[in-house]
């Protein structure tokens, strides 16, 4: 849905003020879906961390065991 700036310009103030409003809800929920798909990722790596630092933590605490025995 291309529409050039002289066909819009062509328009009432009624079909360019309904067309703007139509781009920022297309504009809107595109961006909420990115929003959603940014958490997730970011709930992901998250995770991931968490699994590092436990497996950090793991190691450090076998090494531990190792050195007094």
């Amino acid at each position: 849905m291309a529409t050039s700036i002289s066909t819009i310009s062509q328009m009432s103030r009624y079909e360019q003020m309904k067309y703007y409003r139509e781009k920022r809800k297309a504009a809107l929920a595109q961006v909420q879906s990115m929003s959603g798909q940014a958490n997730g990722l970011v709930s992901v790596k998250i995770s991931e961390a968490q699994g590092m630092g436990n497996l950090a933590a793991k190691i450090a605490y076998q090494r531990g065991i190792k050195k007094t025995a």
